[in-house]
This record gives structure tokens, C-alpha cells and sequence, in this order.
């Protein structure tokens, strides 16, 4: 399936979420892909469960009936299957929102990863010096990393490489983000923990998407597809031209092919002829090439503002700024000198409050 290096990407369509259509998706995805599950083995599933958001839970988490199908699969080769993540906040209610919780309990282990038991990987030549991971990451035998198409504030797309980074626990993340803030420091720290993790299998949820102000705040996109590839770079690769960005343009993926993690922006199609094209709304802030960008770079970047008609002053934006930028006066105010504009506060919103200021 491979040719010089390059990557084959398993694309097939998938209409619904109905357990009967995914299940026969995901068995042609497989086979499309050559891979076999080993008996016996322990098996880790990472989806995408950013957190608790009712309203848009099926744009913004990977959707239970593709850990199921998968699952299915895996019980049949007598697999110990855990299914893990830690949401942004509230991460048992963030599982039990999805419906993730009952597929756990039916087919193996739920794990909220800052419950776990963790440990410190240390690359010298990364970003940090050390990141704290669940020890379980690297104690099974096979990680599947399981993301959502959806587009990204901060990091343009959130796909495979991306959704890696909720094997960092807690509040951890949001230290991460103050000690490596904008999308450069970030998207290296993003490759330095895929580094260290190479999921096995990637299997991207594309029934529906999010575009615009993803990851959580942006709109449901129906695109009706499921992508799969050995390889997560390759899967990011794939999934950025579908919806119409340029992935030399996505530093995540521009840091992992400078790193020769990835021999460039090939990757080859398999269930498909051709790579289907659905165009999907870029976030406000990715719009920084071209006669945007310099726009971007001559007048000062679009403030975050609070919506106070959506705002219910929960408090979650200023209790979970890494910069502490935040404080409620009843309603957000962002001290813009503090701000690192990781966009933390746009993703963890669950009224869709925080954005971007139109111009």
C-alpha cells in the first residue's frame, strides 16, 4: 500500500450515523487499508470528547457510533480495549454526553487520563522539556486515535495530530499553552507529543464536521465521509485538502514534514478514485496568507469579545485562562495584554459566547 515513503489514506462514504452504515464503513476502511487487529492485544481508542456541549455534541465530538464499530471488531480478536480522553472540563460529564460512557462500560475501560497514573516524556530537542502523559498511553500494545473533522482557531484544523493533545491531562494543557503561546510554539509542542505517541491507526469521524469557529464554537457541516490511515500525518494531509486548505499552510503539519517525520504533502487515495472537495468556512484567524495576511499584519489582530446576550457567567473562560487574562465584571472582560490568544476561552464556551470581533 505504500510507494516511496508515501501514505495510503482509506476514504468511504458514510451517510449517517446509523450503527448498521458505520459498521460496514468502517469494515471497508480496514480492508481498504490492509490492517488487522493482533488477539489478544491491548488496545487504547483516543477520540475527540473536547467536552460537554449538548447543543453541539455531534459537530464537536467523534461520535459513538465509530468507537463502536470499532470496538465490535476489536471484541472479536479478544481485545482488552480502553477508550480514553480528558476533556476541557468536566470530563464525566463530557463522556456521558457523548454517549462514549456506554460504549466503555460495554466493551472495555473508560479512562479519564488525569485520573490516571502518569509519567514524564522527555525529548531534548522538543519545545519542553518534559510532558506529562498517562502512563497507559505507553503501556498498551495499540493506540487509535480517533479525532473529528473540525476546524481550528488557533491550529486551522483540528484532526489526528491535533486531537493527540488530549492525552495531556488536565489543567496541564493550559500550562502548555502559556509556556509555548501562538500557533507556532504550539503546533511544535503538537509534534513533539505525536513524537512520542505514533497512534497506529488514525480514524477521522467526517460524517459531520465543524467549520468556522471550531473546534466548538464554529457550524455543523455535513460531509458525510470517514478517512482512515496508518499514518496521522498522511490522514491531516488528506483531510485539509478536502476541505480546501493548503496543509503547507497548517504548521502541525508543516513542523512534522520539517522534522522528516513525513517525506512531504503526498499521500495516496484509496477508496476512492479521487479525493472529494467539500468546502468548508476557514476560521477568522487562519486568513493570514496573501493579501489577508498582510491586511492581518498592518492593523491590529480582531479582539476576543463576549457575547453578554449568550453568556450565562459560568465562569468557565476566566477559570481556565492559562494567562489569566480574564475576569468577570459580571461578564468576561479580557485584559489584552495578558491574553496569549491560545483561544481557550472560545473553545471552552458552552453558549458560544466568546469569539472573534467582526470587522
Amino acid at each position: 500500500m505504500k510507494k516511496k515513503g508515501i501514505e495510503s489514506v482509506a476514504i468511504v462514504k458514510c451517510s449517517s450515523y446509523n450503527q448498521k452504515e458505520v459498521d460496514k464503513a468502517i469494515d471497508k476502511i480496514l480492508d481498504f487499508l490492509d490492517f488487522k487487529f493482533k488477539k489478544g492485544m491491548k488496545v487504547l481508542i483516543k477520540p475527540n470528547v473536547v467536552g460537554c456541549f449538548p447543543k453541539k455534541q455531534i459537530a464537536t465530538t467523534t461520535h459513538p457510533a465509530l468507537i463502536e464499530a470499532v470496538c465490535k471488531i476489536l471484541k472479536k480478536k479478544n481485545c482488552k480495549i480502553f477508550i480514553g480522553d480528558s476533556p476541557f472540563t468536566e470530563p464525566e460529564s463530557s463522556f456521558k454526553a457523548s454517549g462514549i460512557d456506554k460504549i466503555a462500560r460495554k466493551y472495555g475501560k473508560l479512562l479519564i487520563f488525569e485520573q490516571e497514573k502518569q509519567i514524564k516524556i522527555r525529548d531534548r530537542k522538543g519545545v519542553l522539556e518534559d510532558i506529562e502523559i498517562a502512563k497507559i498511553i505507553k503501556d498498551v500494545d495499540l493506540v487509535i486515535d480517533m479525532p473529528k473533522l473540525k476546524t481550528h482557531v488557533l491550529t486551522k484544523l483540528t484532526g489526528a495530530i491535533k486531537n493527540l493533545y488530549g492525552c495531556v491531562p488536565g489543567g496541564r494543557k493550559q500550562r502548555i499553552h502559556l509556556r509555548a503561546p501562538g500557533e507556532k510554539k504550539f503546533s511544535k509542542v503538537l509534534i513533539d507529543i505525536y513524537q512520542n505517541i505514533r497512534p497506529g491507526l488514525n480514524i477521522m469521524d467526517a460524517v459531520i464536521g465543524m467549520e468556522g469557529e471550531g473546534p466548538t464554537s464554529g457550524d455543523a457541516k455535513k460531509v458525510g465521509l470517514i478517512l482512515a490511515s496508518r499514518n496521522t500525518i498522511a490522514l491531516d494531509i488528506a483531510a485539509a485538502k478536502i476541505i480546501g486548505f493548503k496543509p503547507e499552510n497548517i504548521f502541525p503539519i508543516k513542523e512534522a514534514i520539517k522534522r522528516k517525520l513525513y517525506p512531504d504533502y503526498k499521500f495516496k487515495v484509496v477508496g476512492m478514485l479521487k479525493l472529494p472537495l467539500i468546502k468548508f468556512k476557514a476560521p477568522p484567524e487562519t486568513k493570514r496568507h496573501g493579501a489577508q495576511g498582510m491586511l492581518n499584519r498592518m492593523f491590529r489582530e480582531r479582539p476576543i469579545i463576549c457575547n453578554t446576550h449568550l453568556c450565562i457567567k459560568c465562569g468557565r473562560c476566566a477559570a481556565h485562562c492559562p494567562g489569566r487574562a480574564i475576569t468577570l465584571k459580571p461578564f468576561p472582560t479580557i485584559d489584552r495584554t495578558k491574553c496569549i490568544r491560545c483561544f481557550c476561552c472560545i473553545e471552552i464556551c458552552p453558549q458560544d459566547a466568546m469569539s472573534l470581533q467582526k470587522k
